[in-house]
């Protein structure tokens, strides 16, 4: 854990003048996802052997981990932009550390279910309050290499906190390891509460004129290509995840490739979130956000390939692809807060929100899918049937909202020059 504190702050050494307290807000969110993926893996450990949980049992148990911040997607929105990024994170994380710790005590799995959900629903705050943190804070100039170093966070907490709870959990157990959790979401809270700007509350995105003005413009479809960007590449990963162990298993490979595969992805987000996202940054337009996905899309294609060589060679190529496919997701989520920050500065909140919600609701959706055509086809059959129609996808929504976005911005000028003569 200090290794992966100390790479981050490393990484935050930039110069970014007046923004001192972002560095302390990064740590707290590092320590916020830390706290949070170690909880996740108590829950499951907690689900599966205190309350030998079935296949079934464990549906549900995904539902409640996913579904309620879609249900609470316009209250998350409207929340997030009505108060301080920073006071909304600091009740979400004070609400996730009260569910945790009530985990410790509940004695059935109805109630266990319950508190998972409540917990779920306050971590759905947290995600839309960070970005708009970002764009309400921070200079539009920084606001790229802020978001990558948010999302280095993520990936060094996601690559530390599963070794990091197993050891935890194999000497003291799942009810120590949720103690640790508590611990590391507390440290969250302290920090975010420090980064806060002297107590002033973060600007409201509603309460300027300009903004009033571009709320009234015809722009609200601007999100709807980001939210199908956002569903292809989800859908394209949630498909194959749970399928992925059962796939190696019947291609030959040893156990030990998962692991492999697992840990090159979370190495290549780590790079991707590393390195500059270059001078299309500035824009941030639909062009820039379709590529990371297609690409990904492209890599499912040659995976399926992969799949058809013999196992040695295979093994390699597929922990190459698993380590593009993690540097191409981490530049895939910045260009997501980016797009948000540039093109909807006057709907963030909502935009977040919806964003979130858009990703869960593939995760929770696209694993039947998966289910259904491992079931039918072979391993790589799925990764090039996925792959082809992810692709295909994106270049219909390139096509179909790319040539409206060049017709309206002309029109958006027009608008906010208007508004501002008024």
């Amino acid at each position: 854990m200090r290794r992966g504190t100390l790479l981050i702050h490393k990484a935050s050494r930039v110069n970014m003048p007046g923004h001192r307290r972002f560095y302390t807000f990064l740590t707290g969110s590092f320590f916020a996802s830390f706290g949070g993926w170690i909880n996740l893996l108590a829950i499951l450990n907690i689900a599966t052997y205190r309350f030998n949980a079935t296949p079934f049992d464990l549906v549900i148990l995904s539902a409640a981990l996913l579904v309620p911040p879609i249900l609470l997607t316009r209250i998350i929105s409207r929340v997030c932009g009505r108060y301080a990024s920073t006071r909304v994170l600091v009740v979400a994380l004070t609400l996730t550390l009260g569910t945790t710790a009530a985990l410790l005590w509940v004695g059935n799995f109805i109630a266990f279910l319950l508190v998972v959900a409540l917990k779920s629903a306050a971590l759905g705050f947290t995600d839309p309050s960070e970005t708009l943190y970002v764009t309400t804070c921070i200079d539009e100039a920084h606001q790229s290499r802020a978001f990558r170093l948010l999302s280095l966070a993520q990936s060094v907490a996601k690559i530390c906190a599963p070794a990091a709870g197993g050891i935890v959990a194999a000497w003291a157990g799942d009810n120590h390891t949720m103690l640790a959790s508590i611990v590391l979401i507390a440290v969250a809270i302290v920090l975010m509460l420090a980064s806060t700007s002297n107590g002033k509350a973060v600007p409201e995105a509603s309460t300027t004129q300009d903004q009033k003005a571009a709320s009234r413009a015809p722009f609200s479809g601007t999100v709807v290509p980001l939210l199908l960007c956002v569903g292809i590449y989800f859908a394209l990963a949630a498909a194959v995840n749970n399928q992925f162990p059962l796939m190696l298993k019947h291609q030959g490979f040893d156990k030990s490739v998962l692991g492999i595969v697992v840990s090159c992805s979370a190495l290549g987000g780590v790079l991707g979130s590393l390195l500059p996202m270059g001078r299309h940054a500035k824009q941030a337009g639909l062009g820039a956000l379709i590529a990371p996905a297609l690409a990904t899309s492209v890599i499912f294609i040659v995976m399926g390939g992969i799949f058809r060589l013999p196992l040695r060679p295979a093994e390699w190529l597929l922990a190459t692809a698993f380590f593009a496919t993690g540097f191409v997701g981490a530049r895939f989520r910045v260009e997501c807060r980016l797009f948000i920050a540039r093109r909807l500065a006057d709907q963030v909140a909502s935009a977040s929100a919806s964003l979130q919600s858009a990703g869960m609701l593939m995760q929770f959706i696209a694993p039947c899918i998966g289910a259904v055509l491992t079931s039918l086809l072979t391993a790589s059959e799925v990764f090039i049937t996925l792959g082809s129609v992810a692709a295909a996808s994106l270049v219909a929504v390139a096509f179909g909202f790319g040539r409206q976005q060049h017709v309206a911005g002309p029109v958006a000028a027009a608008l906010v020059t208007d508004a501002d003569h008024r």
